[in-house]
């Protein structure tokens, strides 16, 4: 190969491969796994309070003035979410009572794969969110049965101690 196609086939070569750098310099990269899940969750907000439940307007019904159909209605509406609300956390309670067993019984020499551990973890986040999401409905329901006086009555209240605790 003589001076002149040398140069020729290293210039053509270099030449490819700024075009090639540059092409690539600006197109859009996917995220690396990892850190996209950490943006994601970075990103979120935290969760709103739901609206308060039956129990709790009830609770405020000589502030609120509640007329007595409303507190009828307000409290079939607490006896009903008493039972759905029941089944979903003993449903949720004895999956998280169940999965330091499972991990147990994995880490003793059973053994288990990412997985399974990974579908076990994602029933509980459901049962978790569908509690989360019952919890909103029957919040909007108790609220719906209110006048708008009434709600925002209710909103310029302070929540009480028991509510501001947590989920239960």
């Amino acid at each position: 190969m003589n001076v002149v196609t040398r140069m020729l086939v290293t210039s053509l070569v270099l030449g490819a491969g700024a075009t090639a750098y540059a092409v690539l310099a600006d197109s859009p990269r996917p995220p690396a796994p990892g850190i996209e899940r950490r943006s994601d969750a970075a990103s979120r907000r935290p969760l709103s309070p739901p609206p308060p439940a039956a129990r709790e307007v009830l609770g405020r019904g000589a502030e609120l003035s509640l007329r007595p159909v409303q507190v009828e209605r307000l409290e079939a509406l607490d006896h009903e979410w008493g039972s759905r609300q029941g089944g979903i956390e003993a449903d949720l309670d004895a999956a998280m009572a169940e999965f330091p067993l499972f991990m147990g019984e994995a880490q003793a020499g059973r053994g288990t794969t990412v997985t399974e551990i990974q579908r076990r973890a994602a029933e509980i986040a459901a049962l978790g969110r569908t509690l989360r999401e019952e919890r909103r409905l029957h919040g909007e329901a108790a609220t719906r049965l209110l006048t708008d006086a009434q709600r925002e009555r209710l909103g310029e209240m302070a929540p009480p101690p028991a509510a501001r605790g947590g989920m239960k």
